[in-house]
């Protein structure tokens, strides 16, 4: 069931960047101040904030290029002490915006940061997806690691799939975000985890849309 309860919303300037199959002009400067609203409509997932009470917060940057997501550390393990879907995380998040009707953007892939232990025989898959409901947008982005891992890994994103927004529409922005760790041949005695930190950081590319046509 999808958690609508409590949800934070931010009314600063910025836009999100993804699918749109339309064409717009050239890359263009972040809106400027008080030109943009960006809230959670909703969120579900085993990865989410759990309960009523749970919450999210989305804060738009300053300066219109890019927006943090809070949800609370994701965390995924599975081996010693483990219960039955403690291997498996995922969370769907559901952001509604306001923008003017001059721009589109599209939503870069985020940068992430995991960190945990992977036993030897042990891996991890990390999937996410940006896209607006209704349109197929980029493949879902898949990264795997695999044991003897213990630390902090950096696992930047690519603009190869940028999708911007169709002009002329709002869609919602939806943000999945998934984790899965196998315990494969490893000592089931031993545990093997992975986690995401409480803030992941999102960063916005304009584009400005083509000038309505001008009546006769």
């Amino acid at each position: 069931m999808m958690n609508t309860g409590r949800t934070t919303l931010v009314a600063l300037s910025a836009t999100l960047a993804l699918p749109c199959p339309t064409s717009v002009a050239a890359a263009a400067d972040p809106l400027p101040p008080g030109e943009m609203t960006l809230g959670v409509v909703g969120f579900e997932g085993t990865g989410c904030p759990p309960g009523p009470d749970g919450k999210v917060e989305v804060t738009l940057k300053k300066d219109h290029t890019g927006f943090t997501i809070r949800l609370g550390s994701m965390a995924a393990q599975d081996g010693a002490g483990s219960g039955p879907d403690d291997y498996r995380k995922q969370c769907d998040l559901f952001l509604d915006y306001h923008i003017p009707s001059s721009h589109t953007f599209a939503v870069r892939p985020v940068n992430y940061t995991v960190r945990g232990q992977l036993q030897s025989g042990a891996s991890a898959v990390l999937t996410s997806r940006i896209f607006f409901p209704g349109d197929p947008g980029p493949r879902t982005r898949v990264e795997k690691l695999s044991g003897p891992f213990r630390g902090v890994r950096q696992l930047p994103g690519s603009d190869t799939e940028l999708k911007y927004k169709a002009c002329g529409e709002d869609p919602l922005i939806r943000i999945q975000t998934g984790m899965l760790i196998d315990i494969g041949t490893s000592d089931k005695n031993r545990k093997s985890f992975l986690e995401l930190p409480n803030a992941d950081v999102y960063e916005f590319a304009w584009k400005e849309c083509p000038a309505p046509p001008r009546p006769r």
